[in-house]
């Protein structure tokens, strides 16, 4: 069964989408897609999160079209809800996942899907909210409460991941020798988002110790891993601010860390989704930690996209028959 082309092409879109902005702005005030208080995307009708990729494509659109509402839908889906998608609107390219029967999995030629999932990956396109007549009211229209104070509900969620952060030196970076984050005093934050922003992109990169994610990007990315990485980190910690109804805003290296993973996203536009992913895994492992009574998600909530997560990748330790995981791409420090 030949991959389905759209596949590719949504990776190349995406890249190019961003790219593109950056070739018509400044980079050192360039903000990119994932950065503001834009929700997290889901689907209308099923009211799963969108992920990996398909967050990236789907913010993209937003920020082009200036789409407010999250939701998202396919046509048919929409018609479901009875709403009309109007004539001459363009859809939004997505990705998600089928079970792939047994009997078919011989007719692909390869063994079973990345991951070992018996899933197969297909192309959709999905329209907005904003794009659909009469657009269906959200289910909370009616309970709408004030977002959760920034720094309280972000301080519950780091607290719960137990991760050993140290105030020292005017650099943060996860140290992965020491398995430590270090931070700069909270003080020196000029902003609550530019602290919440940095906590949260020096969890992901603690992600990606042996003994969690155990993440490689070395066999991937080669000498470009520390970029990658990087490009993870950015990724992921949107995911999880989002995921907590927390605005985004740009590293406060923003413009030394664009120069690292710039290159990387020119030469090879599948470097987005490949981060994208790793960031998706990175957001899921944190929420994971959470305590039952900490809403940061909500229980059982369901992914958009993707396929189900395995045990094993959720919690870095190994299921019965899983090979075991390469050394990680490990520099004495990343940022």
């Amino acid at each position: 069964m030949p991959a389905d082309p759209r596949l590719t092409d949504l990776h190349a879109r995406v890249a190019a989408a961003i790219l593109a902005q950056i070739d018509t702005a400044d980079p050192t005030s360039w903000t990119p897609p994932w950065h503001g208080a834009d929700p997290m995307p889901r689907n209308a009708r099923t009211g799963r999160r969108y992920r990996g990729i398909n967050v990236l494509a789907l913010w993209c659109a937003a920020q082009a079209a200036g789409y407010a509402d999250p939701r998202w839908a396919t046509y048919r889906q929409w018609a479901a809800l009875g709403a009309q998608v109007r004539k001459a609107e363009r859809g939004t390219l997505v990705l998600f996942y089928k079970d792939l029967p047994c009997s078919a999995r011989a007719d692909t030629g390869d063994a079973d899907p990345p991951d070992g999932a018996p899933f197969v990956a297909r192309a959709a396109h999905v329209f907005n909210a904003a794009q659909v007549d009469p657009a269906p009211p959200t289910a909370d229209a009616t309970t709408h409460t004030a977002p959760p104070a920034p720094l309280p509900a972000f301080d519950i969620f780091v607290a719960a991941t137990s991760a050993t952060i140290r105030e020292v030196g005017s650099r943060a970076c996860y140290v992965p020798a020491t398995d430590t984050i270090h931070l700069p005093p909270r003080t020196a934050f000029l902003t609550p988002t530019g602290y919440t922003g940095t906590v949260a992109h020096e969890l992901v990169h603690w992600t990606g110790a042996p003994h969690r994610l155990a993440r490689d990007l070395t066999g991937r990315f080669g000498a470009r891993a520390y970029a990658a990485e990087e490009l993870v980190a950015e990724l992921g910690a949107a995911f999880v601010l989002a995921d907590l109804g927390l605005a985004r805003t740009p590293h406060l290296d923003h413009a030394a860390y664009l120069a690292s993973w710039l290159p990387l996203l020119t030469a090879d536009p599948r470097a987005l989704a490949t981060a994208a992913a790793a960031g998706s895994r990175a957001a899921d492992y944190l929420a994971t930690l959470q305590k039952p009574d900490n809403p940061t998600l909500a229980e059982g909530e369901q992914d958009e996209g993707r396929s189900p997560i395995r045990p094993d990748r959720v919690t870095g330790q190994p299921s019965a028959g899983a090979r075991p995981a390469r050394l990680r791409f490990t520099p004495a420090s990343v940022g």
